[in-house]
């Protein structure tokens, strides 16, 4: 198993960077790839995830919990690959999100392999992580 996991201040209460982050109409804007998000049962949402490069479809599953400022994801049907958002308050109205991966299954990630543009698959993945804070940031800078 490796993990990987990037935190960031953000300029904002926590109770506003989860709503942004939440909204599943823009978690494409700020987590990496093509995200298509659809009702599921039990209680939660089906994603479906796209990487930048077009290379995988992965089925997965999302939920949030509110009261926790707390999103989790998954591959659906699969416990290979994890992850979460947690936002925690932070003083004078400032905030810090932390996002966290977890690779399981034989991912180049959970075994230091390539990434598509010859860099290793952690650093391709370090360098997501730190983008999509970096984007979550700008969306709730911006309102």
């Amino acid at each position: 198993m490796t993990e990987f996991e990037r935190e960031r201040a953000m300029p904002a209460p926590a109770e506003r960077v989860f709503t942004v982050a939440a909204d599943v109409n823009r978690l494409d804007e700020w987590l990496p790839g093509v995200i298509t998000v659809h009702p599921a049962e039990p209680e939660g949402l089906d994603v479906d995830v796209h990487d930048p490069a077009g290379e995988y479809e992965a089925p997965g599953v999302l939920g949030a919990r509110r009261e926790q400022l707390r999103l989790e994801w998954g591959r659906r049907g699969s416990a290979d690959y994890s992850g979460w958002l947690q936002v925690s308050s932070a003083e004078g109205g400032s905030s810090y999100a932390t996002l966290h991966l977890s690779f399981h299954g034989d991912q180049p990630a959970a075994h230091g392999g390539s990434a598509a543009h010859g860099g290793s698959a952690a650093d391709d993945v370090e360098r997501r992580l730190d983008e999509s804070l970096d984007r979550l940031a700008d969306l709730v800078s911006a309102g």
